[in-house]
């Protein structure tokens, strides 16, 4: 039986599949999941959090689930250990997939469709039957020998750069991803992070930053008329940030004793939820709508990023913060 608070993190870019998952995990006893719903979101989750299980869908756009396999086993992580247990599921269990994932000493393949009782199963038997693992540098000669290895890009580079997130998977998105491109190449930032800005805590810095990188990404598309699809994956990846935000600023707050700092911060945070909950429901259609809200964000972001919330270090820069 479980006796620890156990860190589950799963992957999927179907909100449906990916909800199951995170349910089914929180259900086993000493699990806390996390979810995300792709694989850039997955990623940061390793490099934050300690997470001890991962269970992800292989079929992604970049990183894909194999990619976060050979990160993982690569010990690219600081907070992630190389040799968690990890569970990988597909639709179409290609032999050359399945091979790849063995290389990377997964510790179970799972085929869709997945029952809750199955699953609940394995995380539990996964959990308590360790299995053996390579050091790191035998999956890094692997990674390096297959010259598979992925690196983000950073979040504050043009938008002409940013916006193209991963390599099209198909005629169609390329043509939907290179309207969005053409459309904010020369738009400047909708909101801005201060240069030298800090609230004295790096990885809130970094979700700050990565918010105001995202909204204006989905602010850019938008007032572009790009093709709604572009639109929708924007305005998807700006609700995420706004939630790992919210999700890195309690889990600071919980370690950390500045009282008037978290005070004000989360009263900022409180504010900008029900823009957030607008955001992720509002139809993209009614034009107006959508331009009133985002005047909304530009004000909270305004608002919040001014004293005592954060200071100004006049000769450092950002320097450091990636």
């Amino acid at each position: 039986m479980l006796t620890r608070n156990i860190h589950v993190l799963v992957v999927d870019d179907v909100i449906l599949m990916c909800d199951f998952l995170y349910g089914v995990a929180n259900q086993v006893a000493g699990c806390r999941a996390f979810k995300a719903l792709d694989g850039k979101t997955a990623a940061e989750f390793l490099e934050n959090e300690t997470i001890d299980l991962l269970i992800t869908d292989i079929e992604m756009r970049a990183p894909s689930g194999l990619e976060l396999v050979q990160r993982v086993r690569s010990g690219m992580f600081s907070n992630t250990a190389h040799d968690i247990p990890i569970i990988m599921f597909s639709g179409n269990a290609y032999r050359d997939v399945i091979e790849q994932s063995i290389a990377f000493d997964i510790n179970d393949f799972l085929a869709k469709p997945i029952t809750s009782a199955v699953l609940t199963k394995k995380i539990q038997h996964h959990l308590q039957h360790h299995k053996a693992v390579k050091p790191v540098g035998h999956y890094a000669k692997l990674v390096a020998d297959s010259g598979s290895i992925i690196v983000d890009p950073p979040t504050d580079r043009g938008f002409s750069v940013a916006i193209v997130r991963e390599l099209p998977e198909n005629k169609k998105e390329n043509e939907d991803q290179a309207d969005a491109d053409s459309t904010v190449a020369d738009k400047k930032d909708f909101l801005v992070w201060p240069e030298g800005a800090t609230t004295g805590y790096f990885q809130l810095d970094r979700r700050m930053r990565n918010f105001a990188f995202n909204v204006s990404c989905f602010h850019n598309v938008f007032v572009g008329n790009c093709k709604p699809v572009a639109i929708e994956s924007e305005r998807k990846r700006a609700c995420e940030a706004a939630d790992y935000l919210f999700h890195i600023a309690k889990n600071i707050k919980n370690k950390e004793q500045r009282r008037d700092f978290w005070l004000l911060f989360q009263q900022r945070l409180e504010k900008l939820k029900p823009h957030i909950l607008e955001l992720n429901n509002i139809n993209i259609k009614h034009h107006s709508q959508v331009l009133i809200l985002l005047k909304r964000l530009s004000y909270w972001w305004m608002q919040t990023c001014n004293r005592p919330i954060i200071q100004i270090t006049e000769n450092e820069g950002e320097a450091g913060n990636d």
